[in-house]
């Protein structure tokens, strides 16, 4: 079973890590418009992001190196090791925990930024994590979402083989009605594979909690950036 934490611990082992060092590139251009506010105190909102599925922390250690303090959440053992290891060598601020997404609960309100990326739970569970991924959210913080879109099924790429677990643009921004989506596509990217590069589609998601300026007024988009349309990597 490819979802289960010792399948992966093996794969972080002895498989190939080529894809889980590299930060994935649709994630790196939306988490680069969600720079952390480096004014603010250390436990601060705006200091704090969560990668949920972090696996070997391509993600986590990208941000680290930005100014973000990082929780890194996976259910390896071996992958947050090497997170770990990476982190202490470059001196980065990034706290592992070791934790099954299905029923890990992370603090409320407490961060600027959540990221998941190529996490595909079945639907009941997929929606109660984007569920506890809101709810992590200070006012004004962000949720980045990278995964595979459904129409990769049957091209012969890496990927859940259940439709339902695939991620549309529609069906991940239904899931999300606390926060406000900004930007909901499906994106041609190109993949490596045995026989060659090869188009893939992903589903990319930014989201952010309203803010609210004072007591007693209605959310404001104060903060949110203006959306500007995605391109489509060629």
């Amino acid at each position: 079973m490819t979802d289960s934490a010792e399948f992966w611990d093996r794969r972080y082992t002895h498989g190939d890590l080529g894809w889980t060092l590299a930060p994935h590139p649709l994630a790196v251009a939306e988490l680069a418009l969600v720079p952390p506010d480096t004014s603010a105190g250390p436990n601060a909102p705006g200091r704090l992001a969560l990668d949920l599925g972090a696996g070997a922390g391509r993600h986590s250690l990208w941000l680290a190196r930005r100014g973000w303090r990082v929780t890194a959440v996976d259910f390896s053992a071996t992958a947050l090791e090497r997170t770990r290891r990476q982190a202490a060598a470059e001196e980065l601020d990034v706290t592992t925990v070791l934790a099954d997404l299905d029923s890990y609960e992370p603090q409320q309100g407490a961060f600027g930024l959540a990221l998941i990326t190529y996490v595909h739970p079945e639907p009941p569970l997929r929606a109660a994590l984007l569920e506890r991924a809101a709810k992590a959210l200070a006012p004004g913080g962000r949720l980045v979402i990278v995964g595979h879109h459904l129409d990769n099924l049957g091209r012969g790429l890496e990927g859940p083989s259940d439709p339902e677990r695939m991620f549309t643009p529609e069906r991940l921004s239904a899931e999300l009605p606390e926060l406000r989506v900004e930007r909901a596509e499906r994106v041609i990217h190109i993949v490596p594979t045995a026989s060659g590069e090869r188009e893939a589609y992903a589903t990319v998601i930014r989201a952010g909690r309203a803010t609210t300026d004072r007591p007693g007024e209605p959310p404001s988009e104060a903060g949110l950036p203006h959306h500007e349309p995605y391109q489509e990597i060629p």
